[in-house]
């Protein structure tokens, strides 16, 4: 377990490198456009080409969050004895 441990976190090292690395060469940066982006575009392209996949994602994190709502609660006799009580000892 600890092997595996350690390889994850050399192997996450290794990917930030190669991610710093890739986005930081020169060539990325040499040629730029004359097109701007406007955040008219962007509301066209999220609303337009992206609008079904951002609604199945919204529904993902939807089901995740009333997941981890449902894996929170604690339902042990002791703590449900005492909020029907309101915390006083019989």
């Amino acid at each position: 377990m600890r092997l595996l441990s350690m390889l994850a976190r050399f192997g996450l090292i290794f990917l930030g490198a190669v991610l710093i690395t890739a986005v930081s060469a020169d060539i990325v940066w040499e040629d730029s456009s004359d097109y701007e982006v406007t955040t008219s575009d962007l509301a066209e392209s999220l609303f337009g080409e992206w609008a079904l996949p951002l609604l199945a994602l919204g529904f993902l994190m939807a089901m995740a969050m009333v997941g981890a709502a449902y894996l929170v609660r604690d339902e042990r006799l002791v703590n449900l004895e005492w909020e029907l009580s309101g915390g006083e000892k019989k």
